[in-house]
């Protein structure tokens, strides 16, 4: 089988290329031109230039495919107006799925997220059939439910089998821009007070992601929605997780809603103040105050098994010193364990 994959040099689609190529099929990626494809480097794989905001760059993208997975997005809550965030979700997703039907294709696999389901004030497991109540809903959460409806509403259209993936927070190797979900967790290590906050997370390895991705597409309903996540922890346990797989303090300091949210404004306005990127927004911070926790069991129903959170947090922890993502003080004080340590191994070529 060969498939088309945009967003290749994201975590998921990086991650989805090497599952698709360890699976034996052709891989196809699409890529702009200024793309940095630090995560395909010598993969056996056929590059094809576009832009999915260029509908004429797709034009043929797909021939010869017999599915496309969509995973082309921008995974931000800073430095973005609603209107770009909506331009790469809807209209990219639009322009993708009118090449696919062109090109002849019959299914498209578009990644979603979670978000899409809504969270909860308390710790509960929301499904596939949740939907956002919260009282303020971030400019990146809209955009992925905007998404979702324009990929099945031109699925219907175009005659085509349209999927869509809702992973959770999704950690792992292969992400060479610090996605928000990795960030997160260097974010928990670069805080002298290794501070945690109420709510919850849903976490998962990018390799289940990937592979979730695979089983959607072979045995996944049309027209259905399946949540790929891993383990729903409280993020006083998660951050608890990560400290003791590098062998370090904390959490040490619990922060309530608000001062969870005075955390996120000042490092916007510091940030804006120094010219770049916030490390945290008040977006992050209100939601790291609420419960995204998910329920797997559709698609484990067709074969999903994820790792548990100790492994997904293993290899992501290695990725992260691997690329020397989180400060140089903090790292020299670390001590990770054997598991962290193997994949450390395994990322500097030292084991086959």
């Amino acid at each position: 089988m060969k498939a088309l994959v945009t967003g290749a040099t994201g975590i998921v689609g990086s991650n989805l290329v090497r599952a698709l190529l360890t699976a034996g099929h052709q891989v196809r990626v699409l890529l702009r031109a200024a793309s940095d494809a630090s995560a395909l480097r010598l993969l056996p794989i056929e590059r094809v230039t576009g832009d999915v905001l260029d509908e004429e760059s797709l034009v043929g993208v797909a021939e010869g495919c017999e599915l496309v997975f969509h995973a082309a997005a921008i995974f931000a809550y800073a430095g973005y107006t609603p209107e770009e965030l909506d331009a790469i979700a809807v209209g990219g997703t639009r322009n993708v799925l009118a090449a696919a039907a062109q090109a002849g294709v019959r299914r498209v696999v578009v990644t979603s997220s979670t978000v899409v389901l809504g969270s909860s004030d308390r710790p509960e497991v929301r499904d596939e059939q949740s939907q956002p109540d919260e009282t303020y809903v971030p400019h990146y959460t809209l955009s992925k439910i905007r998404q979702e409806e324009a990929a099945f509403s031109a699925g219907r259209a175009l005659g085509l089998e349209v999927v869509a993936v809702c992973p959770g927070l999704t950690v792992g190797p292969h992400d060479y821009r610090l996605s928000p979900s990795n960030g997160s967790i260097v974010n928990y290590l670069n805080d002298p007070l290794r501070s945690t906050f109420p709510g919850g997370c849903n976490l998962v390895a990018a390799r289940d992601v990937a592979a979730g991705h695979l089983i959607a597409a072979l045995r996944g309903d049309s027209g259905a929605r399946y949540v790929l996540g891993g383990d729903n922890l409280h993020w006083q346990d998660a951050h608890k997780l990560i400290s003791e797989l590098c062998g370090t303090f904390g959490p040490a300091l619990t922060l309530n809603n608000t001062a969870t949210y005075l955390a996120g404004s000042m490092a916007e306005t510091a940030a804006k103040l120094m010219g770049r990127r916030p490390a945290v927004t008040r977006d992050e911070a209100s939601m790291a105050c609420r419960f995204y926790w998910y329920s797997s069991a559709a698609i484990t129903g067709l074969g999903y098994t994820p790792a548990p959170a100790a492994e997904a947090l293993a290899e992501a922890l290695a990725w992260i010193i691997y690329r020397a993502y989180i400060n140089e003080s903090v790292i020299d004080r670390l001590r990770p364990d054997a598991r962290v340590l193997h994949h450390l191994q395994v990322m500097s070529g030292l084991v086959v």
